[in-house]
């Protein structure tokens, strides 16, 4: 299941729209489908359209004071923040994507005192190398202050989905926690936490929705904006499947 949860948003990403138009036209010898194909490179590389894209994720939840909020019973953080990386000897190492946030944001309200209590999931996927992300979230958050007793780890977990399952599991039902998540992920983490009854105070970070001024660059074709759809797109279908099983 989990490599067709993977498979599915890139059958339907920019680059697999564009290929699909490029393969129509080839078996069909129309031209229409490679002008379909232009525009869509057009469209899908256009750093305006992923802002507009970007924004709509993002909009069901704005920016927080980490001060300001309640305490709560767990700091619970999801994966998705760290990259495995081969160093020159060929043993594994490990560095903070641009989610870094995540990490951050639960750190900082441990140090505020919102709980005494924080929860990483340990992500682990089938072809995952090294130990999984929880157990090195655990390692820098120690190095960071915060006590070991303190920490808890999940079991590993492929996905929101599972990631809920073993927090619940790990403190049962009604509690209040702080979710730490992207703010693009936040709205399909809140549904299958409050499928077991969590009370939630959502912190959502790692904003991809920039505000600067409009140029002639935001017109050009880039391929962070590529990038930024096909997140877009693969975040939609997330919160369709979601919406089905639930």
């Amino acid at each position: 299941m989990i490599y067709l949860q993977k498979l599915l948003p890139l059958l339907v990403s920019p680059l697999a729209i564009i290929l699909y138009f490029l393969l129509i036209s080839f078996f069909t010898k129309s031209r229409w489908p490679s002008v379909c194909a232009i525009i869509s490179v057009i469209i899908f590389s256009n750093p305006i359209v992923a802002q507009f894209g970007q924004t709509y994720l993002e909009k069901d939840y704005p920016v927080v004071e980490l001060k300001n909020i309640p305490k709560v019973d767990s700091i619970v953080v999801l994966s998705g923040m760290i990259r495995n990386i081969e160093k020159t000897n060929g043993e594994i190492d490990y560095e903070f994507s641009e989610a870094v946030d995540r990490f951050e944001a639960g750190i900082s309200l441990m140090e505020l005192g919102k709980s005494t209590s924080i929860i990483f999931t340990r992500g682990w996927l089938p072809w995952s190398v090294g130990m999984p992300e929880g157990e090195y979230l655990r390692s820098l958050a120690v190095a960071r202050g915060i006590n070991t007793n303190n920490i808890k780890l999940t079991p590993e977990v492929k996905n929101t989905d599972e990631e809920a399952e073993a927090i619940f599991r790990l403190l049962g039902s009604n509690n209040t926690i702080a979710l730490v998540t992207s703010a693009f992920h936040m709205p399909r983490a809140i549904k299958v936490f409050e499928q077991r009854n969590f009370n939630i105070v959502p912190i959502a970070v790692d904003r991809r929705a920039g505000v600067s001024k409009l140029t002639f660059l935001d017109f050009l074709p880039s391929g962070n904006a590529i990038a930024e759809n096909s997140l877009f797109f693969r975040e939609i279908i997330g919160r369709i499947y979601y919406a089905l099983i639930y």
